[in-house]
């Protein structure tokens, strides 16, 4: 039963409250903001949280539509979406060439 939600609306998404169904909108109990919070709230709110496949599934399903709809599918699209894929990219390449560098490192200099 981990897909039996695939394809569904939240649960607490209601269409005579909310209207249209947005993909990037959060349908759950608005909470503060992270940035707001003071040290000794980041535990509870950490615990608050959906932590499960399908709650972080759905978050990065959120921001991801978000970044779409903010860079690629707005009325003026300069292609700064395609220079944020270039350079998750080129991220990730570096992550990826920290270990393989690694031994270039070793050399002593005398």
């Amino acid at each position: 039963r981990t897909a039996s939600n695939f394809g569904e609306f939240p649960k607490e998404y209601n269409p005579k409250i909310h209207g249209a169904y947005q993909a990037d909108r959060f349908y759950g109990t608005p909470d503060k903001p992270f940035f707001t919070l003071k040290l000794n709230e980041v535990i509870p709110w950490m615990k608050r949280r959906d932590a499960s496949v399908t709650g972080t599934a759905r978050f990065i399903s959120r921001k991801l539509y978000q970044h779409q709809r903010t860079w690629h599918l707005c009325a003026k699209n300069r292609g700064v979406g395609l220079v944020h894929f270039g350079l998750f990219f080129a991220f990730l390449g570096m992550l990826r060439s920290f270990n393989h560098d690694r031994h270039l490192d070793d050399g002593k200099y005398h």
